[in-house]
């Protein structure tokens, strides 16, 4: 049993409980054979002090979160700096506690590569002589999503990805993606996410209900998920059947615009918010489902996927990022990013051939590639790649 330290630059926070809640599944599926701490740092304009901390134990894992102070400063130039002092202080206050009530790790796990974060991971790898690793989650280097960062970034998170002691990526596309831009590694694996066992453990047989009902799980980042052209779509379809109804799963920064555009298109008789549902909750919401919908403009793996198919629930997804590894024509329909159009042809039918799904199968085949001990012997093959 080794001590690893995750260093995330994404976990949930008491303001944001979605973001990075995949690295939290990854840390606590290698909590299960080893001792993991997290160490995250963030910016808070809540803050009563410059810095604030929490140090919990949750699920096996030891986690530091550190917020400091938000600078609300109108010069940019000088609100960087002040910005990367009070990070630079916020990360050596958790470094602190984690060698101090965790103890030395013994490897060092990057998750999504900032180069803030990727330089101090580099330094403490030198000075503690401990091997460091990434996994990156983002979709920032997917080419459809069309960032560019500057060449001295660019540069410089190439050679720490380069002298990690091991690369990974969540999907194969995002891992041809990074390649493609320069991220090279000869020990560059595919770890995927996980879905917890809760997934796994309900009946994933058809409810008897008076309507199809399909459901969209989402951040509600209009500019991501495009659940605007969603619900375009949903009050098309009304043209052609009234026998459905929409579940909108989550919360986010563009609820509110949407919530307007559903009353504006007159959708309250078939188109449902939940709120933000977890674990049990959202189980049900699932499996009380026929199928899933998901109509982002880029994803790197897209978990929402995984959850249904545990569930045993097809799903209507987008050709983008590492979806069309997991989407085919045993589990469900692609679609064209952004095309209305193409979106009604499958939902209208997927609304008539879902019952031709096997739940069973689809439980099985996300068991194979999303569950925790599947997962678990993909990272242990990663950091320890000579052993059998």
């Amino acid at each position: 049993m080794q001590k690893i330290l995750f260093l995330a630059s994404w976990y949930p926070v008491r303001f944001d409980a979605m973001i990075g809640l995949f690295v939290k599944r990854h840390a606590e599926v290698v909590a299960q054979t080893h001792e993991v701490a997290v160490l995250h740092v963030t910016a808070d304009y809540s803050n009563h002090r410059m810095i604030e901390t929490e140090v919990f134990k949750v699920n096996g894992v030891f986690t530091v979160i550190v917020y400091y102070k938000k600078n609300k400063g109108k010069l940019p130039v000088f609100s960087q700096l002040i910005k990367a002092i009070r990070w630079l202080y916020a990360f050596l206050t958790g470094i602190r506690i984690v060698f101090r009530q965790f103890g030395r790790p013994q490897y060092l796990h990057i998750h999504v590569l900032m180069l803030r974060i990727g330089i101090m991971t580099f330094v403490l790898s030198r000075l503690f002589s401990i091997p460091y690793y990434i996994t990156e989650h983002s979709s920032y280097f997917l080419p459809e999503k069309n960032v560019r960062r500057n060449r001295w970034w660019t540069i410089a998170t190439r050679w720490l990805a380069r002298k990690s002691n091991g690369l990974s990526a969540v999907s194969e596309r995002l891992k041809h993606a990074m390649q493609d831009r320069g991220y090279t590694h000869p020990h560059f694996r595919v770890i995927r996410n996980v879905v917890p066992d809760v997934f796994f453990q309900i009946d994933p047989r058809y409810r008897p209900k008076d309507r199809i009902i399909f459901s969209n799980i989402t951040c509600f980042d209009d500019s991501v998920k495009n659940i605007s052209g969603l619900v375009r779509t949903v009050a098309r379809m009304r043209n052609y059947r009234q026998d459905f109804e929409l579940r909108l799963i989550g919360t986010g920064p563009d609820k509110p615009a949407i919530e307007k555009l559903v009353a504006d298109l007159k959708l309250d008789d078939c188109v449902h918010f939940t709120g933000m549902l977890f674990d049990d909750q959202l189980v049900q919401e699932i499996v009380g489902s026929d199928f899933t919908v998901l109509f982002s403009y880029y994803e790197t793996m897209a978990v929402v996927i995984a959850e249904s198919m545990a569930c045993g629930r097809p799903v209507v997804a987008t050709r983008t990022g590492g979806i069309p590894e997991l989407v085919n024509s045993s589990n469900g329909l692609l679609v064209e990013p952004g095309n209305e159009d193409d979106l009604l042809r499958q939902l209208l039918r997927m609304m008539d051939t879902y019952r031709q799904y096997d739940p069973d199968k689809l439980r099985l085949e996300a068991m194979r590639l999303f569950s925790k001990q599947s997962v678990s012997e993909a990272f242990d093959r990663f950091y320890f790649p000579n052993l059998s």
